[in-house]
């Protein structure tokens, strides 16, 4: 559920450049929130729908985000996917390390990377169980184990990844579009707690945010980046790839959990947003576009 706005939460001070933490809960949980580290998570185990700027993805274990500083982002789930969930997050602050530093042309890839991680990034298959290992080590901070030599080995392997799914066509930042109105951030924590109602209207929004159906259609879509139904269906079909990975229940009974009235619909709009029919979702395991 996404309050009002994102909320920037920097990193308290002393952390010399680099901390890793990790999470055991019920489910990935974070609310909306940005900050000025980049920030790499590692879903061990979980499903659910992250936000990060305008897009939604339903993430699951094994994948690795990395978002750019002062992305917007979130993590959430449906109540009956709050199975179990084990995460760890790197949090780290390019700019303690100096401009000159990052000029480098041995550091020119991750600099590339660094930088255009404003659009957040998901990587999945090996290099997320090198990058893991990684991660490890430098939560353990044994000796020999030096946090800052390991993040550039690791920013490098993800660096030369070419198989990764970007998130946002462009850098999204919690201090512009489309976080400037308090309105979006109510209206999204709404969709989230009533995306499976299939009687759910543009008109039912327009009324509670009292606003008229036609300046709340041109509202939404300026300060959302998007059409109002593109964003519900979206977030039907982003939960629905969470079920169709975590549960075994009927393709059907998902479609109406997440929202849809009718199957057909359901399979137009999961394969105009992902690219595959839901049973071809299912059995490639999901995955992600390269």
């Amino acid at each position: 559920m996404l309050p009002e706005r994102p909320r920037i939460e920097p990193l308290p001070a002393g952390q010399h450049g680099v901390k890793v933490t990790s999470f055991e809960k019920s489910c990935v949980d974070s609310h909306w929130h940005f900050h000025p580290e980049v920030e790499l998570v590692w879903i061990e185990k979980g499903q659910g729908v992250l936000h990060a700027g305008r897009a939604l993805f339903p993430y699951q274990a094994g994948q690795m985000v990395l978002a750019g500083a002062n992305l917007p982002h979130a993590y959430g789930s449906h109540p009956g996917q709050r199975t179990g969930a084990r995460w760890r997050v790197l949090h780290f602050r390019p700019s303690v390390w100096g401009e000159a530093f990052w000029q480098l042309p041995e550091n020119h890839r991750i600099q590339k990377l660094i930088t255009s991680a404003g659009r957040g990034f998901v990587f999945t298959g090996e290099v997320v169980s090198v990058c893991a290992d990684l991660l490890r080590r430098m939560e353990t901070r044994r000796p020999g184990n030096m946090p800052l030599a390991l993040v550039l080995e690791l920013l490098e392997r993800l660096a030369l990844e070419k198989g990764r799914y970007c998130l946002n066509p462009e850098p999204v930042s919690g201090g512009e579009a489309p976080d400037g109105d308090p309105r979006l951030g109510r209206i999204l924590a709404w969709l989230d707690e009533r995306a499976g109602d299939a009687e759910l209207t543009q008109a039912e929004v327009a009324r509670w945010i009292k606003m008229s159906p036609q300046s709340f259609c041109r509202f939404f879509r300026r300060v959302a980046g998007r059409t109002f139904h593109h964003h519900l269906n979206e977030l039907r079909v982003a939960r629905a790839c969470a079920s169709l990975l975590g549960t075994e229940k009927p393709v059907g009974e998902i479609a109406f959990e997440a929202g849809f009235n009718n199957l057909s619909n359901f399979n137009r709009r999961f394969r105009e947003i992902t690219g595959r029919a839901p049973r071809e979702y299912r059995e490639a395991g999901g995955g992600v576009r390269e």
